[in-house]
Parts: structure tokens; sequence; C-alpha cells
């Protein structure tokens, strides 16, 4: 019988399972998903091999929003969300607003994942229907995500291993290939030459560096994850600090080495857009069954992202919620018997579920949901950074954790120009326009809205 009242501290505490290693592996994996094993290809199509420059542009801004996250959620280990500190910090209503933003964002990305899912698995299949394989997958995390926080952080654990291994040992191929003359019969001389012919490194121009932004954004989307594993990791303090931290390296590892990697086995002019650029660079070392094994850990991949969608989106929408008076908000902001949010889980993965359908009726469904979940998280981290200057502000000195945002107040401010000027190009490129006014306005009528009815409140 499920606990009736979600009110109690007992309820709202939910059970600290996750451990060092769990929280590592999930800080590592979150890194790794569909943006990368995917989208990258249509990343490169529009910026050319600077593609490499604009993910160390945006890998540089997202660590610096990761260590002023990571300060918030160190101040306070008690709240569960980032929500929470943006609504001690700038009020109630941008905190509501801002966590069904950001839930909603979550569920965006797990659309995202389910669409690619059925690209990947026609790699074998041609003619499968793109709404199967999603469907079927949502059914399974579903059932286990309902178990446990540990079987959650166990699955990704596993899921983490794989993309990590095969990451590495793709990169270490393709750079002894490199250092051994070796070359490919579809594609010729696997080069550092292959950067720089077909027009140079900028060869698409300004316009191409800058319609390349909105990929490489949603391929980081997620990072902030680590933050979101607080309330259920058993030794935040340590493993937290840790994992942000080694946010360059996996920044370095996991997305520029691996670029350049495809990009020195494919001229940048011939990597595949629909297909994992992954795949296709693989299956042209000449290696024996390469490409089924990169798509099957591409699959793996967006399997393991969508398990974390599914994670986040629950607790979030538990978290905004708990103390709630309506009928909704009773139901979704409780526990159940093993301290999981049984109901926000629920309705989370049904909404998600529409993904399959989107794509009988939109022939580019992937493109247009990640165009809107970058539209909308460029919104959210805004958000948060503005959060933590008020905290900065509204905090004495003796009272600040140790680990710090470097160089304060400046770096909070670049932060926040980097992504009000990511909203202002993704507002004037032509593609990806209409995805960013549906942010705003999506924005802008859950302000009315919560005004509208804390009025008549």
């Amino acid at each position: 019988m499920k606990q009736k009242k979600s009110h109690s501290s007992k309820d709202i505490s939910m059970k600290r399972s996750l451990t060092n290693t769990h929280i590592q592996l999930i800080a590592l994996g979150g890194t790794i998903g569909t943006g990368l094993f995917l989208g990258v290809g249509n990343s490169i199509e529009l910026a050319g091999p600077a593609i490499i420059l604009i993910y160390t542009l945006v890998g540089f801004f997202l660590f610096l929003l990761m260590r002023a996250l990571g300060e918030l959620i160190l101040s306070d280990l008690n709240k569960n969300t980032y929500i929470d500190f943006i609504t001690q910090y700038l009020g109630k209503v941008i905190g509501t607003v801002t966590g069904y933003l950001y839930w909603f964002s979550w569920l965006s990305l797990g659309m995202a994942e389910l669409t690619a899912l059925g690209l990947y698995f026609r790699y074998w299949w041609h003619d499968l229907p793109l709404w199967l394989p999603g469907s079927i997958t949502l059914i399974i995390l579903l059932m286990i995500n309902l178990i446990s926080a540990k079987v959650f952080g166990n699955m990704e654990f596993s899921f983490a291993i794989i993309k990590i291994l095969t990451i590495v040992a793709f990169v270490l191929l393709v750079f002894y290939l490199l250092i051994t003359n070796g070359s490919t019969k579809l594609y010729g001389a696997i080069s550092f030459s292959n950067l720089f012919k077909d027009g140079g490194f900028f060869a698409k121009g300004a316009n191409g560096f800058f319609s390349g932004f909105q990929m490489v954004i949603f391929s980081f989307i997620g990072v902030e994850l680590i933050g979101l594993t607080a309330a259920e990791a058993q030794d935040p303090k340590k493993t937290i600090v840790k994992a942000i931290n080694e946010l360059p390296v996996r920044i370095i590892l996991f997305y520029i080495l691996a670029i350049l990697a495809i990009l020195l086995v494919i001229p940048w002019k011939q990597v595949a857009i629909n297909d994992s650029p992954f795949v296709q660079a693989l299956g042209a070392t000449g290696i024996k069954n390469a490409a089924c094994i990169i798509n099957f850990v591409v699959i793996s991949a967006a399997i393991s992202s969508t398990n974390t969608f599914i994670y986040s989106g629950g607790r979030l929408l538990f978290s905004l919620n708990y103390h709630g008076q309506s009928n909704f908000a009773k139901c979704m902001g409780q526990l159940n018997k093993r301290q999981l949010p049984e109901n926000a889980l629920l309705f989370s993965t049904l909404l998600i579920g529409i993904a399959p359908i989107m794509n009988l009726f939109l022939e580019n469904a992937f493109h247009f949901i990640a165009a809107t979940s970058t539209s909308m998280f460029l919104i959210i981290w805004s958000i948060m950074i503005w959060a933590h200057i008020r905290y900065r502000k509204q905090t004495p000195e003796q009272q600040l954790h140790n680990f710090r945002m470097p160089l304060y107040p400046y770096t909070d401010y670049l932060v926040l120009g980097f992504f009000i000027t990511m909203i202002g190009l993704l507002l004037w490129v032509p593609k990806d326009r209409i995805p960013m006014i549906s942010a705003l306005v999506i924005f802008s009528i859950l302000i009315l809205s919560i005004k509208f009815i804390k009025k008549i409140k």
C-alpha cells in the first residue's frame, strides 16, 4: 500500500543509494549521448572542421556553469534540485516556471533520444518502423526506474563503461593508424590534411561557424545531471567536487579527440548526416564487424540517455509538487514504499512516449526536438547562473563553501553573457529560429500562468 501523505520529512527524503562509483560513471556517461553519436554529423556539415573549436568554446563555458552550480549544491545538500535554489534566490514564480520548463526540457531530450533509436536500428533493418524501438525501450526503462535508484545507477554504470571504452578504443585506433600511415579504401589516407582541404579549417565561413553552435550545445545537455544525483548520493561533498573538476578531461577526450578522430578518417564533406559518423568512420577502417559493434554502442548510448532523462524528469516533477495542495500536486509529490517518486516517473514517461508518435507526422523530428531542447536549456542555464550571482551577493564570505566559482563575479557575468548571445544567435539562424521562439513563448506563458494562478488564490 502506498504512502498517502507526502509532506512529512520522511516522505520527501529520497534514499541515498548512489555510491561514489555510480556518481563518477553517471557524470562520465552523461556527457556521451545522441548529440555526440548522431548530431555531430549535422554539426560538421554546418561548420566544417571548425566544429572542433565550437566544442572547445561551449565546453569551457559549461565547465564554468558547473563550477557555479557545484557551489550552489554544496551550500545546502538538503535541497533536492537546482530549482530549490532558484526559488530561494530568485523567487517562487521564477522557481516554479523554471522548474516546469526544466522538467519539460528533460522530457524533450528523452523524445529526441527515442527518435534517434529508430534511426540506429534501421542500420540493420531498413524497413523497421521508427516508432517501434523507442516504444519498447521506454516500457523497459520505466520498469527499471521503478525498482530503485541503485538499479538505475548500476544500469548507468554499465552503459557508461561501454561508451567510455568504445570512444577511448576508437580514438586510440585512429591515432595508431595515423602514426602508421594507415588509409581507407573509401576516403584515402588518414591524415590531418582532412582538416584543411576542401576550403580550410573555416570552410563554411562565419555563417557556417555560428550555425554549428545549436547541435554542439545540444550535445552537452545533461552535463548538469551531477547535481540532480546529490539528493541520492552517499557522499555528495566528495563525489560532486571530483565529478565537476574532472569535466574538462571528459570534454577533451569524449568530444574534441573523438571528433578529431572522425575528421582524420573521413573528409568533412563526406561525413554522414542522418547516420552515426562513428559507425561510418569505424566501418571505413576495414576492421571486420566494426561498424556493427559501434552501432550497438550508439544504441546503448541512446538507451542510457533516455534512462537518465526518465530518472531526471521524475525527480524534478516530484520536487516541484511535494509542497503543492492541488490533487495533481499531491499525486505527483509523493513517494512509494521504496522512497521513489513513482507517480512522477509514470507521468513523465507517458509524455516522453509522445516521441514515437511524432515520427509518424514529422519527417525530421529528431532535429526539431533537439533544437527546441537546446533553446529551453539556454534559458534555464541563464537563470541558474543568475541564481548563483544572487546567492553570492546574499551570502557572507565566512559562510561560503570552499568549492567556489573561480574569479567571481567576472566569470558569472561572462557565462551569462555567453548564454544570452547564444539565444540571440539561435533567433538569428533561420533553421533554429522557430524552436527558439517557441521556447521563449512557452517560458512567457508559464510566467503569466503562474502569476494568474497566484492572483486568483
